[in-house]
């Protein structure tokens, strides 16, 4: 009986909820779309490309890696065929491999063949269809026009890949045998191979025959369109004659149809001709300072790349840059940018080191009547960055024992600027750490040593100094906006481990 009346209670407080629910829903008002803001959602854009070689304007249609405008990186190009139905579905394929680190950011070029299909992607006219015989001048408009329009309006690097579907993907593998170093990769997705009695198997063979050695990747797919496509005798043709340094694959898709093969194609695709790329930027070590004119530094670079190329003249380092063989000894200030290239110069993450002369800070003399400590002065504001404090209205002042910022009125919207002395034990060199959250500043004599200005969380920023046994005037000036509030200053030397500056070595005039 007890379990019965719990029942029933259940079941009445779900019954009264559910009404509760129904009626809030009744009151709700549902807007209509006419009464939203909407806005187009743009991948990329197109433009018009006129073509002497073909006497017609062409449809391009171009998407680059999102952090594009914001870098100064080279990017590898990916090529590909009609363009009117695979470039959304590229671009997707794209995006979700290099956000999550796969394959490099790549700039996307898309060629709408549309009615030009039939004429430009077969390589040989069948007279009874009266189709094709256009694919020479096609390739000799993407070679001689398209490429160098590319090269010339955005930052390439020299690594280039072309892709295509069906006759695209036929189209594609003319261009390989025709002129193999154009492109660095090949991707020929379900390509008709069948076209006019299989003529291109019989062409893919003789250049197999006659090139012994080649530098490219290779990957060809094909659905679940049967024997008929011929795909799978042009992989029967790459097992007897594949030349050394012809990196291939072929992958049959059997749950896939001609419909679905440029995506799942194009995404396989690319992990395999960067299946020896890696994300990790170079890691540089260096070793010693350049403190006195007879200083050097040394620099030695590691990466997963078998090779890397690198300029000191701060131009990005491409494939004509030295390569890297042996630690560099650097005797003048200088900005190293660096490049890991992986097989067949597919570029990888880059990454730059800057070697500056390092200051030499002498210490204040006759110095006395001084105090533990740091003068302080208080201010209130609304700021995003550091203000110019001498124009700012000083709330309060006085002499601070620490850093912790006891002193303030509340806790957003204020600034403090701290200045005085640092007593330093031994001449040496120093590594200064200034934490905060938001923005601050670190001036240590007459140089400006670590700006760390800006809205940010709690963020740790570095600089070395040389500096003579001595007191050696210092100002921190700091903001905070709004959030959490830090600030703190570490230092170490060879002497010192990394730890917060004692206040005991902080100084002020009484």
């Amino acid at each position: 009986m007890k379990s019965n009346s719990s029942l029933l209670i259940g079941m009445l407080v779900v019954t009264i909820a559910s009404a509760q629910i129904k009626q809030e829903a009744e009151k709700a008002v549902i807007a209509t779309i006419d009464q939203i803001k909407t806005e187009p959602i743009t991948v990329g854009y197109s433009l018009k490309l006129h073509s002497n070689l073909l006497n017609e304007e062409r449809t391009i249609m171009i998407a680059l890696p999102d952090n594009y405008h914001s870098s100064t990186k080279r990017y590898p190009v990916l090529y590909i065929t009609d363009g009117q139905w695979n470039y959304v579905s590229t671009s997707q394929a794209i995006g979700v491999l290099s956000s999550n680190g796969v394959i490099p950011q790549m700039i996307l070029v898309a060629v709408q063949t549309s009615d030009f299909r039939d004429r430009d992607l077969v390589v040989t006219r069948n007279e009874e269809s009266k189709m094709g015989g256009g694919a020479d001048k096609f390739l000799s408009f993407i070679k001689n026009e398209l490429i160098p329009f590319i090269d010339k309006n955005y930052r390439t690097c020299d690594y280039r890949a072309l892709a295509g579907t069906s006759f695209g993907g036929i189209f594609v593998m003319h261009a390989f045998i025709t002129d193999p170093r154009l492109f660095n990769s090949y991707l020929a997705l379900s390509p008709s191979m069948w076209w006019d009695y299989g003529v291109l198997l019989k062409r893919t063979e003789a250049f197999l025959t006659k090139n012994q050695k080649l530098e490219n990747y290779l990957y060809i797919t094909v659905a679940n369109e049967g024997l008929g496509m011929g795909v799978n005798a042009l992989a029967k043709t790459l097992e007897l004659n594949s030349p050394k340094g012809l990196i291939w694959k072929f992958i049959e898709y059997p749950l896939e149809i001609h419909g679905t093969i440029p995506y799942k194609g194009t995404y396989d695709g690319l992990k395999f001709i960067f299946s020896d790329w890696n994300s990790e930027p170079i890691h540089f070590t260096t070793t010693g300072n350049l403190l006195s004119p007879d200083d050097s530094v040394l620099v030695k670079m590691d990466s997963f790349a078998k090779t890397i190329r690198y300029t000191m003249n701060n131009s990005e380092p491409g494939l004509d840059a030295a390569p890297y063989e042996k630690p560099l000894v650097i005797t003048q200030p200088t900005v190293i940018k660096a490049i890991p290239y992986y097989g067949y110069n597919i570029p990888g993450n880059g990454d730059s080191l800057v070697i500056k002369r390092l200051p030499k800070l002498a210490a204040e003399l006759n110095l006395a009547d001084l105090q533990n400590g740091l003068g302080y002065f208080y201010y209130e504001g609304n700021w995003d960055k550091l203000p110019d404090l001498n124009v700012q209205t000083v709330i309060s002042s006085g002499v601070a024992t620490n850093l912790k910022m006891n002193e303030r009125k509340k806790d957003e919207s204020f600034a403090f600027r701290y200045s005085g002395f640092i007593d330093i034990p031994k001449g040496d060199i120093y590594t200064f750490y200034l934490s905060s959250d938001d923005g601050s500043r670190l001036v240590i004599g007459d140089k400006l040593l670590i700006d760390n200005d800006g809205l940010h969380d709690v963020i740790e920023k570095n600089a070395k100094a040389y500096l003579q046994q001595g007191k050696h005037r210092i100002e921190i000036i700091y903001f905070q906006k709004g959030g959490g509030f830090d600030l703190s200053i570490l230092y170490e030397s060879a002497d010192i481990v990394k730890q917060r500056v004692p206040e005991t070595s902080f100084y002020c005039r009484r």
